[in-house]
């Protein structure tokens, strides 16, 4: 499990295991240093601004937010460049991992990268906040799962 979570919160534990066996959405983790809650109506309105095929979304703790969106990584990528953007103009320095699940694997397994794949933001942009991605369908820049299976 990643150093964000000793277990899976368990409204996300109840979303992972009702998804279904076909699906691959993208994970998003957002971390702020404040309270999200504010914040939470400027990211759902920047998220279904680009109009995702489904969109989940849980607050799991006062500045963490995760949202599960059907969508294809040119929307993630768009989603991603108006949310930095919003919150940046809002003086807002926000921590973002988005994780695409393969159907092929856990859902869970899935979800902890993507809390690993956080810290690791956290860990390399600091107090300026950033994001990173770790999608799959984005041949040309995808990382792979090597290091998180390790």
């Amino acid at each position: 499990m990643s150093q964000l979570f000793e277990n899976i919160p368990s409204q996300v534990s109840k979303y992972l295991k009702g998804m279904s066996s076909y699906d691959d959405p993208c994970f998003m983790l957002i971390c702020v240093e404040k309270e999200i809650t504010p914040f939470i109506e400027m990211i759902e309105t920047e998220v279904d601004s680009e109009k995702p095929y489904d969109k989940t979304s849980i607050q799991i703790t006062e500045n963490l937010y995760f949202i599960s969106l059907d969508c294809t990584h040119e929307t993630m990528s768009n989603i991603l460049a108006k949310l930095h953007k919003s919150m940046d103009e809002s003086n807002i320095n926000p921590h973002i991992s988005v994780f695409r699940h393969n159907c092929l694997g856990e859902a869970e397994e899935t979800f902890s990268w993507c809390g690993m794949l956080l810290n690791e933001v956290k860990e390399e942009f600091g107090d300026n906040g950033g994001y990173k991605v770790n999608d799959f369908q984005d041949r040309k820049n995808w990382p792979g799962i090597k290091k998180y299976m390790e």
